[in-house]
């Protein structure tokens, strides 16, 4: 009977008790998301449109490259922005390793509520200069210097620690995958009603949207981490940027664990980066195609994440949904690099695009076993920030590489482009051939945290022995004490 009730609670639930658990989180990620659809595959044109300014004498509420990329000084502003986003990239790490621990500790030591809301508020503030430069013709920079700072993974990081609390502990990264899958269900609402409104109603709607999730946030939003188990104080040194992140290598399968998401990061970002840009040079990609291309994203994460993705985990565990979603990326990019025409690159995106995104509500869910109760919110902003950070310098290193190759030469033309299509392949082939590796001794170390099924299905798998072991029971007890002593 005593065996019968532990399989019992090692079965994963389905995706409607997964939503229910959620509860009312659900209605507040669904609407700032709308927001955030209507204005995220325009921000890429805003900056275009910023630095057109410089190539041409017309005044600024003509220049439209969200529209039409074929003027020459739209083309010319391309350069521009690839050198703003690859600058961005490179002092992105920094920015996020001061600001993601951080709100990991915050919302340790204060709840996820309260932390959540000042978050929301202060990564909203650059929607005002946004807005100000949209219909006043304020300065842009206002806002592309926030954004290092304050961006939707601090959000993002909240909302993972707050599912965490919510979910059992095989329950998680499906959790946590259902999140985004819902999150993204609103990013195409707001994508699709971007599509049909001008830029200036864009920006007044998503404007609004703001009061309304901070009034949900104030009104409705449960504390999931009440004060009896916060175990963190508000000692000052506890809020020090680098104190959450020794809990990334603390035993070796952790190590492990951020090595795999690092890898991931940067091979996913270092080829998004050269790929924004790619299809731009290939074909007269227009901020309309953006907004569909976008789309054909989310819908494949919405089908990916919501009905396959928990069926992944159930069956393979974890480790291999990751080293899935490491494969079918690879073949993306593959196809990707000859592809000419916009109806392609949406199909390739349709088809290949939601395993793409599997690493990090994979390791998040898988990590969040590993820690205790009281540090899940250090744990989900440590690993938000080895992916944001490796991503970044993936982006920095993709952008340098299309300055060289991708970017006009003293003739006039992008000859070399071809050169950009060769790297990316190689990057991917690279990225998981080394990922494989690291993919099979994570495989053996996390047998046991898997799903019955799992480990059903991959008896011969199982390690008999785990250096790890105390620290893998995911026992509040095991985990060191911070801010004990002054």
């Amino acid at each position: 009977m005593e065996e019968q009730t532990q399989a019992a609670q090692a079965r994963s639930k389905n995706t409607f008790e997964i939503f229910v658990a959620l509860g009312s989180i659900v209605p507040w990620t669904l609407v700032a998301s709308i927001g955030s659809g209507m204005l995220t595959p325009l921000s890429t044109y805003l900056s275009l449109n910023f630095f057109a300014q410089r190539h041409t004498d017309i005044p600024h509420h003509e220049i439209q490259c969200h529209i039409d990329m074929s003027p020459m000084y739209c083309q010319l502003a391309l350069v521009d922005g690839n050198r703003l986003l690859t600058a961005l990239a490179f002092i992105m790490p920094c920015c996020q390793f001061l600001t993601l621990p951080l709100v990991g500790v915050m919302s340790d030591a204060y709840g996820r509520k309260r932390t959540l809301l000042i978050v929301y508020c202060l990564v909203n503030s650059s929607l005002v200069f946004t807005d100000l430069f949209v219909f006043c013709d304020v300065t842009y920079w206002i806002a592309i210097a926030m954004n290092p700072f304050l961006n939707s993974q601090l959000v993002t990081t909240i909302l993972n620690s707050t599912c965490v609390d919510l979910l059992e502990s095989q329950d998680r990264s499906a959790g946590i995958a259902l999140i985004s899958s819902l999150d993204t269900v609103a990013y195409v609402i707001g994508l699709l009603t971007g599509m049909h409104l001008t830029l200036e109603h864009t920006f007044i709607i998503a404007s609004c949207l703001v009061p309304v999730c901070i009034a949900w946030c104030i009104l409705v939003f449960p504390e999931t981490l009440p004060p009896e188990k916060r175990q963190i104080t508000a000692d000052f040194r506890n809020f020090l940027p680098w104190t959450p992140l020794p809990i990334l290598w603390r035993t070796s399968t952790l190590l492990r664990l951020s090595v795999a998401t690092a890898i991931a990061a940067f091979v996913d970002e270092s080829s998004s980066r050269m790929m924004s840009t790619y299809y731009q040079r290939v074909m007269n990609w227009t901020a309309k195609d953006n907004y569909l291309f976008e789309t054909m994203w989310d819908i494949s994460m919405i089908v990916w994440l919501t009905f396959i993705f928990g069926l992944l985990v159930a069956y393979v565990g974890e480790i291999g949904t990751m080293a899935f979603g490491r494969i079918i990326g690879s073949i993306y990019v593959f196809i990707a690099v000859f592809i000419r025409k916009p109806s392609q690159a949406m199909i390739n995106c349709l088809i290949c695009a939601g395993p793409m995104t599997f690493a990090l509500p994979a390791v998040a869910g898988l990590k969040s076993r590993l820690v205790g109760e009281s540090e899940q919110g250090r744990m989900q902003a440590a690993i938000s920030t080895v992916y944001i950070v490796s991503g970044s310098i993936g982006s920095v290193i993709g952008g340098f590489v299309f300055e060289l190759f991708g970017n006009v030469d003293d003739s006039g033309s992008f000859d070399k482009i071809y050169v950009v299509a060769i790297l990316l392949v190689l990057l991917n082939f690279v990225g998981l051939i080394v990922s494989s590796i690291i993919f099979y001794d994570l495989f053996r170390r996390t047998h046991h945290l898997m799903d019955e099924r799992a480990q059903a299905l991959f008896p011969s798998m199982k390690r008999l022995t785990s250096p790890d072991a105390p620290m893998l029971e995911s026992s509040p007890e095991t985990a060191p004490a911070y801010g004990s002593t002054c």
